[in-house]
């Protein structure tokens, strides 16, 4: 559908051609099926320029205390690739401020760094911030002369903000639950501090007492181990005594008294028969600490390249080691070591990772869920508000269906801020709140009046005795009440209003939603609350089942709860939290 509007020369003197709705519908859709950060990016590029008329579009993101202008779209060069300081330029001005910034002159207004606008078209800008709440950018808009902009083309700037915003933070949740895999340490070692799980993983290694013992038997020596060998500790892991050195599994020796220190450098085994015939280790002082005369250790390495640590064998007295076959022996009994010990590795590594890819289906499956439940409510009022602004085109109550869409875009960036939260705590760790003095009146009326707007033939009565300013969380409580409606409205019976009465009962806070219909049976009541449960209990109660889940963890986190009373009168859904004192 097209708009086609008559304005004179002289209109356009004064004011802007009135915005393509078609298109306005088209970027909120376009952001709303965005993959990445860029498709974002590109849709408000495309479009901005367009909706509003202006003669210039930025796009910043937010670095920090910096403001990075990543994108344009004007007659001429603006900024971008650049970067200013946040309380330099009008862009952090909004972001700091949280709030839409006018500046009808740019040589006149003192928030503004003239010089760097002295050589560019822009002689007036508009600039809101992407996410009012948390600001995370803006989208300036700019004209080629002294312009204030009409309310309308305002309201158009912020709703495409407030949707840039909803977009940006679904795509960076849904990576966020995309690069949630198991990440191990690159050579796969524990922390320096604790090596139990070393000891514990070659005590794992059926072989090694075999091998232990092997080794002796066929070198004839006292004692061999199996060693943990790091840049600052040696660990036995495994021992086999029987010259009584005293090693046992978890007993360390510095390890820059160890030839094993040397050979955690160069890779390499050190062998002799007998130190006083080398003159490269005869005054070695390790040999001259543990009074040893022959010596073999070879390096354990893992399949990855890590170095692990040595298999080694010691003793008093001179023996028959270096030589080929043993040599050899002892390489091959360190390599099946270091398999068993990688193996064993990857092995725990597998289970843990079907563990974590189990849970990470699970949450991206709730985090769907969740998505796609919370925000059908306000979608469907951005639907039905530029349904009728594209069927009604510009008239009186357009800017009025505007405010409705934007407030219901803000309500979408709380609804993926709660979602990215569920995200974060896998739906464990309870909802977290932004306790702020607010009017949860104002709140309650703007939720009927989103409701009202998508559901045009249900009458929703209200009756609100509330003080004007609670300590509550806004956002989360819009969610607690949408959901609440929402369930009125959609199992309740037509021909019955949704009834809300809101008022204070003592210290108590107590908001309830009335419906008539068929009563919900005690058993049903009883799981109401529980997430993924609503399908299973009654066929008319068909959804995800996380509605009421939200609701109540809502709830709890304000210290109050939800309570449900339902007969063949009503069934009533009643919030309780206590005030502050």
């Amino acid at each position: 559908m097209s708009i086609s509007i008559e304005i004179t020369p002289v209109e356009i003197e004064t004011s802007k051609i009135a915005t393509p709705l078609s298109t306005l519908n088209r970027a909120i859709a376009a952001m709303g099926r965005a993959e990445s950060f860029e498709d974002v990016v590109g849709t408000l590029r495309a479009t901005v320029r367009s909706l509003i008329g202006c003669d210039g579009v930025a796009i910043i993101r937010r670095d920090g205390d910096l403001c990075h202008y990543i994108e344009e779209d004007a007659i001429g060069p603006l900024w971008k690739g650049h970067k200013f300081p946040a309380s330099a330029c009008i862009s952090g001005w909004a972001m700091i401020h949280r709030q839409t910034v006018l500046v009808p002159d740019v040589a006149k207004d003192d928030r503004i760094p003239y010089e760097l606008y002295r050589d560019t078209f822009v002689k007036s800008v508009a600039m809101a911030p992407v996410h009012v709440e948390n600001p995370i950018g803006a989208i300036g808009a700019y004209w080629a002369r002294p312009y204030s902009p009409a309310e309308w083309e305002v309201d158009v700037l912020e709703t495409l903000a407030g949707a840039a915003a909803i977009a940006i933070e679904k795509t960076q949740a849904i990576q966020t639950v995309a690069n949630a895999d198991m990440r191990l340490d690159g050579n796969g070692a524990e922390g320096a501090a604790d090596f139990s799980k070393d000891i514990a993983r070659v005590a794992g290694i059926a072989a090694v007492p075999t091998i232990l013992d092997v080794v002796l038997r066929m070198t004839g020596m006292g004692f061999a181990a199996v060693a943990r060998v790091t840049d600052d500790r040696w660990i036995t892991c495994q021992s086999l005594d029987h010259v009584g050195f005293g090693l046992k599994p978890g007993d360390e020796l510095p390890v820059e008294s160890t030839l094993c220190d040397e050979i955690r450098g160069h890779r390499q085994p050190i062998v002799f028969d007998d130190a006083a015939e080398e003159p490269l280790y005869r005054d070695h002082h390790t040999l001259r600490i543990y009074g040893l005369r022959s010596y073999i250790s070879v390096p354990i390495i893992l399949a990855n390249g890590q170095f692990f640590g040595t298999l080694c064998a010691i003793d008093p007295n001179p023996a028959k080691v270096n030589n080929p076959q043993v040599i050899g022996t002892f390489k091959l009994f360190a390599e099946l070591i270091g398999h068993h010990l990688y193996t064993d590795d990857r092995l725990k590594a597998t289970e843990e990772l079907l563990e974590r890819e189990k849970g990470l289906s699970e949450l991206r499956e709730q985090f769907i869920a969740v998505l796609g439940h919370d925000l059908r409510n306000p979608i469907a009022a951005v639907d039905a508000g530029t349904s009728r602004l594209l069927k009604e085109g510009w008239t009186a109550r357009s800017p009025l269906v505007l405010k409705l869409m934007k407030a219901s875009i803000s309500r979408m960036i709380g609804l993926v801020d709660n979602v990215m939260d569920l995200a974060r705590a896998r739906m464990g760790g309870g909802i977290t709140l932004d306790l702020a003095e607010d009017d949860l009146g104002l709140t309650l009326r703007h939720i009927v009046e989103e409701l009202q707007l998508s559901h045009p033939d249900r009458e929703i009565a209200i009756s609100l005795d509330l003080p004007g300013a609670l300590a509550i969380d806004r956002l989360r409580l819009a969610q607690l009440f949408s959901n609440l409606v929402s369930n009125a409205i959609t199992h309740g019976v037509e021909t019955e209003p949704v009834r809300i009465v809101a008022g204070v009962n003592g210290r108590m806070l107590e908001v309830s939603v009335a419906n008539g219909g068929q009563p919900i049976s005690e058993e049903t009541i009883a799981k109401l609350f529980q997430p993924f449960r609503r399908g299973d209990l009654r066929p008319s109660m068909q959804g995800l089942g996380l509605g009421l889940f939200i609701a109540s963890e809502i709830a709890t986190a304000h210290g109050g709860a939800i309570v449900v009373k339902s007969d063949e009168m009503e069934t009533r859904f009643t919030f309780r939290m206590p005030l502050a004192g």
